[in-house]
């Protein structure tokens, strides 16, 4: 006889064939995603005339890397002012389009963060209004708005300045204050009453309590926020056309025959340019974004 003390085996997940064909297609849809992006990069090495035109797909014959020298050394974006036209180069791209996209990320996650964090701790009818708010503007849409911003910002002084649009861009409306909203309502009120019973007010609770136990959240909502405002174009070229992006650039040269620029090589070169930031800041940052979510620390 087995003894009483002796623990059953914990049973294990039976692998179906639903299961199976569920695993290959999302083997299929991960391979379907890098195959583009493989193929760009191998792409970029090419040379028009010699190679990419009898080797579309293959590997180059010859890697050329003086199509990434060509764009940083002779490409630029025009601009039109009045003034007269200047031409914008590659690393004052770079800089503008740094500049925009951690701002205007940065202040489009601490504002929904903090808008959030008001609304769940301190429940008035306010905070209800609030909810209500962001609710409705996610549900109706809002369509040919744009001509009357670009008014408003005139007005205000925010148009074709880089601050503007951060300003512009610090508001709480959207999905990301209910995920913030989710997690400061559910979130153990012991850490803020431990820290107000030591004499902490509210700003150093929200500051040194609160916003550390949601890191996580915050930069990876932070950088998805990075990447959307890091491959936008078409907000640079309407609200700051003096201050062209790297992604403004990049659309220039595929959607207009440049001298030298027009070629498939020359294109996916500027392309894979314009992604290496999102994958240094991906492969510096991955462990603390993908990690533990999940809040914890507190002992009955």
């Amino acid at each position: 006889m087995k003894s009483s003390g002796t623990r059953s085996a914990a049973p294990r997940e039976k692998f179906t064939v639903f299961s199976a064909i569920l695993l290959g297609l999302l083997i299929l849809y991960v391979i379907s995603l890098f195959i583009p992006l493989f193929w760009a990069f191998v792409t970029s090495f090419k040379d028009q005339n010699t190679d990419f035109r009898i080797n579309v797909i293959g590997f180059p014959k010859e890697w050329i890397i003086d199509n990434f020298r060509t764009i940083f050394m002779e490409f630029s974006y025009s601009v039109d002012s009045v003034a007269g036209t200047r031409q914008v180069g590659v690393g004052m791209l770079y800089l503008n389009s740094l500049a925009y996209a951690l701002g205007c990320s940065f202040c489009a996650t601490i504002v929904p963060c903090i808008t959030a964090y008001l609304c769940a701790r301190f429940p008035y009818k306010f905070s209800k209004v609030i909810c209500m708010t962001v609710i409705i503007v996610m549900v109706i849409p809002i369509v040919g708005s744009q001509p009357s911003e670009v008014q408003m910002a005139r007005m205000l002084g925010l148009y074709d300045t880089i601050w503007g649009l951060w300003i512009m861009k610090a508001n709480f409306l959207g999905m990301y204050f209910l995920v913030f909203f989710g997690i400061f309502k559910v979130l153990p009120k012991g850490y803020s009453e431990a820290a107000k019973v030591d004499g902490a007010g509210n700003f150093t609770v929200l500051f040194r309590i609160v916003l550390p136990l949601v890191r996580n959240t915050f930069f990876t909502v932070m950088l998805i926020n990075f990447i959307t405002f890091w491959n936008d174009y078409q907000t640079p070229l309407i609200f700051m056309p003096s201050f062209p992006t790297i992604s403004m650039g990049m659309w220039q040269m595929a959607s207009t025959n440049i001298q030298n620029f027009a070629t498939v090589p020359m294109r996916m070169a500027g392309a894979i340019i314009m992604l290496i930031p999102i994958l240094a800041i991906f492969l510096a940052f991955h462990k603390r974004l993908l990690g533990n979510l999940t809040l914890g620390g507190l002992k009955g």
